[in-house]
């Protein structure tokens, strides 16, 4: 009689055991009755797996913050732009300080203008010599992209370039000659720092941060 009873008990054991275990199973595979399939609380939590990295903190866009910002540095340094129309202008310029000559100018023009390329009408007004220099400029977008990468808060360098009619910088080196068919050529010298500077993580212009805001010139 033990050992029959001591049989039965093991039989009942091992049954309930084997409805356990497949009542678990299928309660796993239905979402939302009584558990959870792998990786399902890190889904319900938004968290993507393994991958998940707080923000600002993810080695791949910190890698590519730097590849663009160090691409937006080098566009900084040069403006240049071909043009055609009615006017006449001369000017040197090796910063402010050395620059000369005047003119009037009425063109459409196809270029860049550090970090903005595309097609533009710019009207100009302009005469005098070193810091005795007038200068008066209207810009009209015909296509391409509007500088839209600009920060709110811009050093002294890049603010002469995009604000206002001042579009070129204390240090800027170059020339403008427009005789019917326009050439004009500009290289800021500090942008070309920032950019040198900048490979080594050093933002001397801190143009890399910042809030960035719509800039409605070219």
């Amino acid at each position: 009689m033990r050992k029959l009873a001591l049989c039965l008990a093991m039989t009942v054991a091992m049954v309930s055991a084997s409805v356990f275990a497949e009542s678990s199973s299928s309660s796993s595979s239905m979402p939302g009755v009584g558990g959870t399939s792998a990786g399902g609380l890190a889904k319900d939590a938004g968290v993507r797996g393994s991958s998940f990295k707080e923000e600002g903190t993810n080695p791949g866009a910190m890698v590519g913050d730097y590849f663009i910002n160090r691409w937006w540095d080098l566009m900084d340094i040069v403006d240049f732009s071909l043009g055609a129309g009615p006017g006449f202008l001369i000017h040197v310029r090796a910063t402010k300080l050395a620059q000369a000559i005047g003119g009037w100018s009425d063109s459409w023009r196809v270029g860049f203008r550090g970090r903005s390329a595309g097609i533009w009408r710019e009207k100009r007004t302009e005469i005098g010599f070193s810091l005795l220099y007038y200068q008066k400029v209207e810009r009209e977008r015909i296509s391409g992209w509007v500088e839209s990468i600009r920060s709110d808060d811009m050093d002294l360098d890049t603010a002469e370039v995009y604000g206002g009619d001042k579009d070129r910088s204390f240090t800027g080196i170059g020339f403008t000659v427009h005789a019917g068919i326009l050439v004009d050529v500009n290289i800021r010298p500090m942008q070309a720092a920032d950019f040198v500077m900048g490979l080594f993580t050093i933002d001397v212009l801190d143009d890399d941060t910042g809030k960035l805001v719509r800039n409605k010139d070219l």
